[in-house]
């Protein structure tokens, strides 16, 4: 399939150094873990510590949803002083309590690579064990690092809003991002990311518009308890349409996503819809980087050799500009 966008980068496989904080000297950097939980009573958990090098702080945030709906979103802002972490495998902690620890010992016993997120802001709380069930990988994207340590995990624990736990339980993403310079992040100009998950296979997916470039598209496919499949950009198709308007911004709610490649002789087939459900749009009073997050109903199908899966349910995907 004809495609201008395209991306050079492989994915390469990681350690847990690679999760870990990796730091920057840079002036004008950010660091983040992104950790996101679709449950199966309906919510959707997301947790993001992001640090900023610049300012010195870190910024925790919490952000739940119910059915698609944004229920509740709480933030706050330490000191990078109450910030302490490992430089061989991730761990955070804020005051010397544990927000995310990877478990070090079931790694070096079974290779499994799991996480204990527990973090409480206000009334609301997380304390969420993800499990992988495939294998991560990491992508270096011109000074901006992109480590998918988890394309697909297991997730299993509580959550609690308003005082009232809630047990939880379902299937869980963990990536992490690394930016060396104000000026390089803001090299992309935007782009749409995504996960398309059926019952073996997963998708991660992104499109980034750049700069000084015509772009970077890139797909990657995992099978559970397997390997990854890095797919060649001229292969993806990717249709936009059934445009709105939100915030002043005319943005498509209809998403065509369609991959036709062969990897190691083995070949790999993608054809999904995604039609948008919920529009959250995020941080509303940064005027010059609007983000949204998107619960989108994906209905298609992914193959990869002779196992041939469709989906039809609900996904997550993200949409950012720099203006």
């Amino acid at each position: 399939m004809n495609n201008t966008i395209y991306n050079k980068s492989i994915p390469q496989s990681i350690l847990p150094i690679d999760d870990a904080f990796q730091g920057s000297n840079k002036f004008f950097s950010s660091e983040w873990w992104y950790f996101e939980a679709k449950l199966n009573n309906g919510y959707t958990a997301v947790f993001t510590p992001t640090i900023q090098l610049n300012s010195m702080v870190i910024f925790p945030c919490i952000e739940l949803y119910k059915d698609g709906e944004l229920i509740a979103r709480v933030i706050k802002r330490y000191l990078f002083k109450n910030f302490q972490t490992f430089k061989n495998y991730p761990s955070v902690k804020l005051f010397d309590k544990k927000i995310i620890e990877f478990d070090y010992d079931s790694f070096n016993k079974k290779g499994e690579w799991a996480y204990n997120i527990s973090t409480k802001i206000d009334d609301y709380e997380i304390n969420l064990n993800f499990i992988g069930i495939t294998k991560g990988w990491k992508m270096d994207l011109d000074k901006q690092i992109w480590i998918v340590a988890l394309p697909k995990a297991k997730v299993t624990g509580d959550i609690v809003i308003n005082g009232s736990k809630i047990n939880a339980n379902g299937i869980g993403y963990h990536d992490h991002n690394c930016g060396s310079g104000f000026s390089k992040i803001f090299d992309i100009v935007g782009w749409y990311w995504g996960k398309i998950m059926s019952k073996t296979l997963t998708l991660t997916w992104a499109r980034f518009s750049k700069k000084s470039s015509n772009g970077e598209f890139l797909a990657v496919l995992n099978q559970d308890n397997q390997g990854y499949f890095n797919i060649n950009p001229e292969s993806i198709y990717f249709k936009l349409d059934n445009y709105i308007r939100n915030y002043g911004r005319k943005m498509p709610t209809s998403y065509t996503l369609k991959i036709d490649d062969v990897v190691n002789d083995i070949p790999i087939h993608v054809d999904v819809n995604m039609e948008v459900k919920n529009i959250h749009r995020r941080f509303k009073k940064l005027l010059i980087a609007p983000y949204w997050r998107y619960h989108v109903e994906a209905k298609g199908v992914l193959s990869l050799g002779s196992c041939k899966e469709s989906i039809n349910k609900t996904q997550i995907m993200e949409f950012f500009r720099t203006a």
